[in-house]
This record gives structure tokens, C-alpha cells and sequence, in this order.
């Protein structure tokens, strides 16, 4: 029988065995020899032939690609993200992996999809969001449950914490809360700043100017060592409260209506962009400031997108339609000569570890389904499983029951929980108008199954552990930001 002992150091990590029988010098000897490793492993320096460049990864909330001006949208937008995607790759068919949060995080930090890493809402789940005095739902309805991201997953902040870079996260979304699980693997991690929100009576998440005043603290205080910075950027989600000026760039309809028009809640979530979009280039310049900006791997990228109207509905998280999954993906690779362009692959969030992992040699941690971003070699899939809205809800059958997706070239399946299923040709249908269902049922019934078969082949989710109760803070405010139902 031998026994494993692990030193771990920010710079050097050692494994080995002993055999049940050995001396307490031989030991001793072991030990010292192990101290005097790590502490040589120990400086900034990366080991010969290895090189820990900082890598920095923003995710913006809720921002639909189609409303941004480095994708081409008709209102200025996004100048500062216009800036950046020209001096890096665009990816121009990114997908998001479902329609909400918390599941599309985990499956950034983890490389998995929402079905093998568990992260989602769940009336199993073990995070109590409904409590006595709490969130109260229609009468009849159960409690609000969800599952945090499993203790058996593996981050990609861990693998890179474990492999000499110091790890810091600045985010803005409740959902990102330490208590979802998405801070593991992180030294430092902020998700401050949510309480003195409250008091102007509707919640609008973390500010933007708040993100990158902390991002920028981080980056002075840890800019002579590698680093990996994560930052949550979460202006465009409602409810929207953009400044007046901001506001009245977009805005020249006049007199707003109660309820307000569809054209003012779009004008409202495009002021909100830009708005985020200004204090990411504050970020992005004292990046460059500092002379951080050339040598870093830069990913911006969103969660999720978000209905402004079609269908006649605003928000996400119920369906997987196109406004809610395609999202931007820029990617500036480090060096003067690095690949610039626009990329036409069909990628995934699932996609961003792998390709980070695969550049900087370092290795896989087991079941991830994502590849790299020039060949993910998988099927592009979404799915989200909304918690049932009960007796009488008025929403439209899109957004009704559960769903997932399977996207084959210009083709994309919908299979929907309460057997309302949906082919579409994006090429020539991109609102997603015309259902090929029965005029095409072989290509239905083979995307079907290669869907069907591909999600039941995933891995089940690892441990999620014992039932937490939410925070009254962390329960008011995805209750204020509708998540859950008055």
C-alpha cells in the first residue's frame, strides 16, 4: 500500500508515492529536496521553453450579436469592441450553449454543455431560491431550485491557477455569485457591490464603470506577474436605466407610451451597450497603458443574446431562438503577427478552454466535449430546461416547456419538451418563420437523432452536494431581475 502526497505551489505542482514501508530520513531527504524544488519554481519567470502570457476573458451579458457595430449593426454601438475585433479574429457564427447565465458560464469555465456539467435550474437542485418570506411563486407551484457548478469540475481558472498564473474576477451578474460555484479556482474573486444597488428600487446588476474600475485595480496590482482576469460585464439585462444623453442617441421617437413602445426598449438596450462598451475600452486602455495589451490573449464574448420583440417577447432564458444564441466571439492571440480576420466556423463558449488550453501545453482535464476553435469537431448544440411556469401562464408556446437544439450547417432543429418541434433554413429564414418539419421529415428525423444521441452520450453531471439556502441579498435580487415570478 503507498500513500500520495501532493506539494502544491503557485509555480510547481509534485505528485509522487511512498511505499508503506520507508524511513523517516528517507523522508526527511524526500521533503527537503521537494521544498528546495518549489522554492526554485517559485519566481515570476515561466520554466524553460514555456511561456505564461496573461490571459484576460470577458464575458457581456446579454448582448445579441446583431446589436453590435463591430458585426455590422447600423447604430455606433460598440467603438471600443470595433477597435479591438479589427486587431484580432471575429467570429462570426458563434453560438451560446443555452439561453441563460449560469449554465452558459459553467460551460465556459468547464468546456462541458449544460447536460454533463448540471449547472442549471433544477426542482431536484440543491440551491433553495424560493423560501418562506422569500420569492413567492402562483399557488401550486413548487420551489425554485437550481444546481451550482459540481465540486467534482474542473475550471479552467484551476487548471491555470495550478500552472503559475494568479487568478482574479471582477463580475456583475447575480448569478455569479460564489454561491452558484462559478468562483472556483479563483484567488481572487469580486463579486461585491450588489447591495447599494438596491436602493434605487429597481436592480440593474453591477455597473460597468464599477467592472472596470476594479479590473483596472487588478491589473495594477498584479502586473508583473502572469495573470488570468475574468470580468463580467452586465449592463444591457433589464431593467434598463441608461443615462438620458445615452439614452437619446438612439431615442427620436418622441413622447414614450405606458407601456413603453418596442422601438424605446430597443433604443434602451442598444444605450445600454454602448454604455458597457465605454468603460470596456477604459479597461482595454489601461491595458495598453501599462503595455499588457500585445501580449495577452484577449476573449470577449457574451452569455447569451436577447429578444427585443420578435415574437412578440423581450427577455431570454425560455426558448433558444436565434436572437438568444448567437452571440459575438473575438479573439486577439498574443504578438504583432497574430491571426486577424473573420472566421465563419460554427463554434461555441465550449470551445474558448480547449483552444486555451491546447496553445499554452497545458493539459485537458477529462470529458470535456469542446475543441479548438479553428475545428471543434462536435455538434453545435443549445438546450435549456426553464422550471415549469404553472397553471395559466400567457406566454407564447416558444417559450413554453423545454428545448433543445441542434444546428447542421444552414439547418437548425428545435425539438421542443411539450412536442412542438421546429426546422428552420437560416440561409433563406433567418427569423425563423417557416417550419420545414413536415415537408422535410428525413431531415427532421436524422438531426432528431443525431441530437438525441448526442446528448444522452454526455457524461452525468458530478457531485453537487448538500442543499444551500440563498442569502436574502442573492434571493432579492434575481427576484427583482425576473428570474423568479412575483
Amino acid at each position: 500500500m503507498s500513500k500520495v502526497i501532493t506539494i502544491s505551489r503557485r509555480a510547481v505542482r509534485f505528485s509522487f508515492s511512498l511505499p508503506a514501508r520507508v524511513s523517516v530520513l528517507s523522508i526527511i531527504f524526500i521533503l527537503i529536496a521537494l521544498v528546495l524544488a518549489g522554492l526554485s519554481g517559485c519566481s515570476d519567470a515561466p520554466p524553460p521553453g514555456q511561456s505564461r502570457p496573461n490571459i484576460i476573458l470577458i464575458t457581456l451579458d446579454t448582448t445579441r450579436v446583431d446589436h453590435l457595430s463591430a458585426y455590422g449593426y447600423e447604430r455606433d454601438t460598440s467603438p471600443q469592441l470595433d477597435r479591438l475585433a479589427a486587431d484580432a479574429l471575429r467570429y462570426d457564427s458563434a453560438y451560446a450553449v443555452t439561453s441563460w447565465t449560469l449554465p452558459s458560464h459553467a460551460s465556459l469555465f468547464t468546456g462541458k454543455f449544460p447536460s454533463a456539467h448540471g449547472s442549471q435550474m433544477d426542482l431536484l437542485g440543491s440551491l433553495n431560491l424560493v423560501q418562506s418570506g422569500g420569492i413567492k411563486g402562483p399557488e401550486g407551484w413548487g420551489q425554485y431550485r437550481a444546481r451550482p457548478l459540481s465540486k467534482l469540475e474542473v475550471t479552467l481558472a484551476q487548471v491555470l491557477g495550478q500552472s503559475g498564473w494568479a487568478t482574479g474576477a471582477v463580475v456583475a451578474g447575480p448569478w455569479m455569485k460564489r454561491v452558484f460555484g462559478l468562483d472556483r479556482g479563483f484567488e481572487h474573486y469580486d463579486d461585491s457591490n450588489f447591495v447599494s444597488l438596491a436602493a434605487v428600487g429597481e436592480l440593474n446588476g453591477r455597473p460597468a464603470q464599477d467592472v472596470s474600475r476594479a479590473a483596472i485595480k487588478y491589473l495594477d496590482d498584479h502586473a508583473h506577474e502572469p495573470f488570468f482576469l475574468f470580468l463580467n460585464y452586465y449592463d444591457p439585462h433589464e431593467p434598463y436605466l441608461p443615462s438620458l444623453k445615452g439614452l437619446m442617441r438612439y431615442w427620436k421617437g418622441g413622447e414614450v407610451s405606458d407601456p413603453p413602445q418596442p422601438e424605446f426598449r430597443v433604443a434602451q438596450y442598444d444605450a445600454e451597450i454602448r454604455a458597457m462598451d465605454r468603460h470596456l475600452g477604459y479597461f482595454l486602455d489601461h491595458l495598453r497603458k501599462l503595455e499588457l495589451y500585445e501580449d495577452a490573449w484577449i476573449i470577449v464574448t457574451a452569455d447569451h443574446g436577447e429578444l427585443t420583440g420578435e415574437f412578440g417577447v423581450f427577455g431570454h432564458g425560455d426558448s433558444l431562438s436565434e436572437p438568444e444564441l448567437r452571440i459575438p466571439l473575438i479573439v486577439k492571440q498574443p504578438g504583432k503577427d497574430r491571426p486577424r480576420g473573420v472566421r465563419s466556423t460554427l463554434v461555441q463558449q465550449v470551445d474558448v478552454m480547449p483552444t486555451l488550453l491546447r496553445a499554452l501545453d497545458l493539459p485537458f482535464p477529462p470529458n470535456m466535449q469542446g475543441g479548438v476553435l479553428e475545428d471543434p469537431a462536435h455538434p453545435i448544440v443549445a438546450e435549456v430546461y426553464p422550471i415549469p411556469p404553472g397553471d395559466g401562464s400567457k406566454k407564447p408556446w416558444r417559450q413554453r416547456g423545454s428545448w433543445q437544439v441542434l444546428i447542421d450547417g444552414d439547418f437548425k432543429l428545435t425539438l421542443g419538451g411539450l412536442g412542438r418541434h421546429g426546422l428552420y433554413d437560416l440561409r433563406s429564414d433567418p427569423k425563423e418563420l417557416n417550419n420545414l418539419v413536415w415537408s422535410e421529415p428525413e431531415r427532421f428525423e436524422k438531426m432528431r437523432d443525431a441530437l438525441t444521441s448526442y446528448l444522452e452520450s454526455l457524461p452525468t453531471p458530478g457531485e453537487i452536494g448538500s442543499a444551500t439556502e440563498l442569502d436574502a441579498e442573492t434571493r432579492e435580487l434575481l427576484r427583482a431581475l425576473g428570474y423568479v415570478d412575483d
